[in-house]
C-alpha cells in the first residue's frame, strides 16, 4: 500500500501458501476516497479465487461502508491502533481519537462499538483512572448506540455480550450475543477474543483456548498473548510459559505479557523470575494500579509482606488523587493471606462491576480463597456454580 497525497495504490496478491502458486493478483490506483470500493473488490475477488460460495447477505456485508468519511475512517483506525498497546496512555489517545470519528460521523456504528470496548475494558481495570462504574454505563451507552445504528454489526452484538457477563453476570445471554456476533462476522478476532475471556471464567478451558487460538489466527497483532492466560487458569503452566516467553522476545515492552510471564514463573515454582518480571513490568508502566498491586500480591506470596505492605500504602495513597479498583487492592490483601479483607474489597468490586471480578470463579490469583463462605457467596451472586470449575491452578509459589 503507498499513498500519495490523495491518491493510493494498493497491491493485492493472493498466493497458495504450501505451493507458492499465484492465485490472483490486481493493482488498484485511485482516490483515497475510493478506499472501501477497494477492500471490497478485493474481498470478493479472493472469495471468487477461493471458489467460495457467498450468500447475498454477505455480499451485501461486504459491500456495506462501515463510514461515507475517509477522515472518521483514519480516525477509527488510530483509535484502534492506540487501544492495542493497552498503556494508561495509549488508551486515553485511543478513546479520544475514536471520539473524533463519531463526532464527524455521528452514524459510523463501528466506532461506537470499538469505544464500548475501550470503556468496559477501563471498567474491567486493565488501564485507566475513570470510575469502574461510569466507565461501565458509558460502555453501555456505546453499545446501545452501535446497535440502534447497525443492528446486524457483528462487533456491537460481541460487546453486547461483554457487558451481559461482565457487567451483568447473565452468562446464557452472553453466550447468546457471541454466536449471533460469529454468524454476522466469523471472522472477527475480537470476537473470539473476547468470547475466550468468558469461556475460560466459566473454567470451560478447552473452549477457551479454541476460541483463542482462532482470535489469534485471525489478528496475531491484537491478541498475541491470551491464550497464555488461559493455559495459566487451566493449571498448564510450562505451556503457558513457553508461549508468553515466545510473546515477550517480540516484544520486549509489552507489558501485559511480561506480567502474564511473571506469573508464568511463580506457578512454575520460579518465585525469583517471577518477581523481577512482574517488576519490569511495573516499572515499565508505572500508573498502572493493575500491575503495582499484582506485584504487591507476589510480594506477598513469596514472604515479602513488608515490600506489598508498601504497595498498599502506595494504592491508599494513589486513591486519594485517582481511581484505584478494589478488585487491585483484593490481590494485595490475597497475598498476604488477609483473606477477610481480601473479601471486603471483592465484594466492593462486585457492587461497582469493578475489575475482572467476573473471573474470580477461575482466577488462579485468588486460589487461597476457594472454599471460603463469602468466597462462595459472591460466585452464587454472579450466577455462577460452584465447585464445578476443573482443572484449576492449586498450587502456591512459595
Amino acid at each position: 500500500v503507498r499513498r500519495a497525497g490523495s491518491r493510493v495504490r494498493i497491491v493485492a496478491q493472493l498466493m497458495d501458501a504450501e505451493t507458492d502458486r499465484h492465485l490472483w493478483s490486481e493493482t488498484y490506483d485511485r482516490e483515497l476516497t475510493d478506499i472501501f470500493a477497494i477492500q471490497s473488490d478485493v474481498a470478493l475477488h479472493i472469495a471468487g479465487a477461493l471458489e467460495a460460495e457467498l450468500t447475498q447477505d454477505e455480499r451485501s456485508r461486504i459491500r456495506k461502508e462501515p463510514t461515507g468519511d475517509v477522515e472518521a475512517y483514519r480516525l477509527y483506525l488510530l483509535g484502534r491502533s492506540c487501544l492495542l498497546r493497552w498503556t494508561e496512555e495509549s488508551v486515553e489517545q485511543g478513546i479520544a481519537y475514536l471520539q473524533q470519528a463519531v463526532a464527524r460521523d455521528p452514524e459510523y456504528a463501528l466506532a461506537h462499538a470499538t469505544l464500548a470496548y475501550a470503556y468496559i475494558e477501563i471498567a474491567l481495570g486493565m488501564v485507566g483512572t475513570l470510575p469502574a462504574t461510569e466507565a461501565m454505563e458509558r460502555g453501555r451507552a456505546a453499545v446501545a448506540r452501535a446497535l440502534a445504528l447497525d443492528p446486524g454489526l457483528a462487533e456491537a452484538h460481541a460487546m453486547l455480550a461483554f457487558v451481559r457477563f461482565a457487567g451483568d453476570y447473565d452468562w446464557a445471554a452472553a453466550e447468546a450475543e457471541f454466536r449471533r456476533a460469529i454468524e454476522l462476522n466469523p471472522n472477527s478476532g475480537d470476537t473470539y477474543d473476547t468470547y475466550g475471556l468468558m469461556l475460560a471464567a466459566l473454567g470451560r478451558y478447552d473452549e477457551a483456548l479454541a476460541v483463542q487460538r482462532r482470535a489469534h489466527e485471525l489478528d496475531p497483532l491484537a491478541h498475541r498473548h491470551d491464550v497464555a492466560t488461559t493455559l495459566l487458569r487451566a493449571g498448564r503452566y510450562e505451556e503457558a510459559l513457553r508461549i508468553v516467553t515466545r510473546v515477550t522476545e517480540l516484544e520486549p515492552e509489552f507489558i501485559n505479557a511480561r506480567a502474564t510471564m511473571g506469573w508464568a514463573y511463580l506457578l512454575c515454582g520460579k518465585p525469583e523470575e517471577g518477581v523481577a518480571q512482574l517488576e519490569r513490568a511495573a516499572a515499565l508502566a508505572p500508573d498502572s494500579t493493575l500491575l503495582l498491586s499484582q506485584l504487591g500480591q507476589a510480594y506477598g506470596w513469596v514472604g515479602r509482606a513488608e515490600e506489598a505492605r508498601e504497595i498498599l500504602a502506595r494504592l491508599e495513597a494513589m486513591s486519594r488523587q485517582r481511581y484505584v479498583s478494589p478488585y487491585h487492592l483484593a490481590y494485595v490483601y490475597t497475598g498476604l493471606g488477609e483473606h477477610e479483607r481480601a473479601m471486603d474489597w471483592l465484594e466492593r468490586a462486585y457492587e461497582e462491576r469493578a475489575g475482572g471480578v467476573y473471573g474470580v470463579k477461575a482466577s488462579f490469583l485468588f486460589t487461597a480463597l476457594r472454599g471460603h463462605p463469602r468466597f462462595t457467596a459472591l460466585l452464587r451472586k454472579m450466577n455462577l456454580e460452584v465447585g464445578d470449575s476443573a482443572r484449576r491452578a492449586t498450587a502456591q509459589p512459595h
